[in-house]
C-alpha cells in the first residue's frame, strides 16, 4: 500500500484557530503535560488528569485470543501503562495538530505474543454486559490501519480540549469526519470510563473523562 500513515496524537479543540494564506483553518498543536507539541513518531502514555487515576493500558480480559481491553489503571500508582502511537491523514507534518481524525495504536512492543502485533489498533465495538443492561460501546483493539473509509470507520477518533483547571487536559471522542465515509451513519459520543468486571474500561458513554499525554522518552531531542 503506497499510502503512508504518519504517527501522531491529535486533538479537536474549541479554542481559537487561525487561517492560512489560502483561507484554510489551522488549529494549534496538541500539547503534552510538559506543554510541548506532540511529535510524530513518538510514544506517549495517556494518563488520568484527575488525582488518583493512572495510565491507559492494554489488558487481557480473557475473552479473546489477543489482549483487546483498553483500560485505565485505577490504582493511582501508575503500575500499568502501555505506550501508544498515533496515525493521521496529514502527510508531511512533524507535529500533531488539533481537529484531525486519528487512529490510536498501542506500541507493538506491548503485544504479549508475536501473532498479536497487528491487533493493537483501537476501535469502537459492542460488548454485552448482561441481559438487563444496554451494551455499551467499549473501546477495544482489533482495528485496521489504512486509508479511512467504510472498512475502518470504527477506529477514527478525535481529541478535544477539556477544561478541568489543569493545563493540557483533553477528552477523547468518537466522531469521524463525514468525508471518511459519506454514506456511513454513526452516533458521535465522548469516551468515558465504565466499570466492568473490576476494570475501568474506556467506553462511549457521553460522560467524558479527562486525559493528558506524557512523552515516554523525554530525553529525546
Amino acid at each position: 500500500m503506497s499510502f503512508l500513515l504518519l504517527s501522531s496524537l491529535v486533538a479537536f479543540s474549541h479554542e481559537f484557530s487561525i487561517s492560512d494564506n489560502n483561507g484554510n483553518v489551522v488549529f494549534p498543536p496538541v500539547l503534552d503535560m510538559d506543554g510541548e507539541p506532540l511529535k510524530i513518531d513518538e510514544e506517549y502514555s495517556i494518563i488520568s488528569i484527575p488525582f488518583g487515576g493512572g495510565s491507559v493500558y492494554l489488558a487481557n480480559l480473557g475473552n479473546t485470543k489477543c489482549p483487546n481491553g483498553v483500560v485505565q489503571d485505577s490504582s493511582g500508582e501508575f503500575d500499568n501503562k502501555t505506550p501508544v502511537l498515533f496515525y493521521t491523514m496529514k502527510l508531511g507534518s512533524h507535529f500533531v495538530s488539533e481537529n484531525q481524525d486519528v487512529s490510536i495504536k498501542f506500541s507493538t512492543s506491548s503485544s504479549s505474543t508475536k501473532s498479536c502485533v497487528n491487533e493493537t489498533v483501537w476501535k469502537v465495538g459492542y460488548s454485552i454486559v448482561g441481559p438487563t443492561h444496554s451494551p455499551p460501546r467499549f473501546v477495544i483493539t482489533g482495528g485496521t490501519l489504512g486509508f479511512p473509509g467504510p472498512n475502518n470507520i470504527e477506529n477514527w477518533f478525535k481529541i478535544e480540549k477539556y477544561e478541568t483547571g489543569i493545563p493540557h487536559s483533553y477528552k477523547l471522542r468518537y466522531c469521524p469526519s463525514q468525508y471518511i465515509c459519506p454514506t456511513c451513519q454513526f452516533d458521535c459520543a465522548d469516551v468515558g470510563l465504565y466499570e466492568n468486571n473490576g476494570y475501568a474500561r474506556l467506553a462511549l458513554n457521553n460522560k467524558p473523562y479527562p486525559f493528558g499525554f506524557s512523552k515516554v522518552n523525554k530525553n529525546d531531542a
